[in-house]
């Protein structure tokens, strides 16, 4: 009974990771393409529609890699996903919190939606992107758990084989 629950956490780990990242992939288009103001603001265009669609076909890799178990494409999507969630946090957290850039009422993201205090003339975090940086770290959690059991798993001696 132990065994056969042990191996339906392991199956899913992976499908886990795979969901929150097709999450994150669907909320970025749908945030990128579709105007919902004032949750975003696309009165002005997308401005990277390139990079949009660069992005989706790499999430959508990466969601494969994981599908797939491919443990070292598995391991550099993880470091994607986390290089990312960085540059979040250095572009919207980093100045509102410390300071060091300022913005002001002509900026991309003036108009769209806050619940965080303004903090002078320093961008404040949009509920949108807030949003995304927590599907991120969803991502990255789902993402390392699945990542480490598929480590035990390779370390594991496979049925019927004696133990080292």
């Amino acid at each position: 009974m132990a065994d056969s629950l042990n191996s339906q956490e392991q199956a899913c780990a992976p499908w886990a990771a795979v969901a929150t990242q097709l999450v994150a992939a669907g909320y970025l288009q749908l945030v990128e393409w579709v105007d919902l103001f004032p949750w975003n603001d696309l009165s002005k265009g997308n401005a990277q529609e390139r990079l949009d669609i660069v992005l989706l076909v790499s999430q959508l890799a990466v969601a494969a890699f994981f599908c797939r178990r491919w443990l070292v494409a598995m391991c550099i999507g993880w470091a994607a996903y986390a290089g990312w969630l960085y540059l979040q946090v250095l572009s919207w957290w980093k100045p509102y919190l410390l300071g060091g850039r300022t913005v002001g009422p002509n900026w991309y993201f003036a108009r769209t939606y806050k619940f965080l205090p303004q903090i002078g003339e320093r961008p404040t975090p949009d509920a949108d992107h807030i949003v995304l940086q927590l599907l991120l770290l969803a991502v990255l959690v789902t993402g390392a758990v699945a990542i480490i059991r598929r480590c035990r798993e390779l370390r594991a001696p496979a049925a019927g084989e004696p133990s080292r």
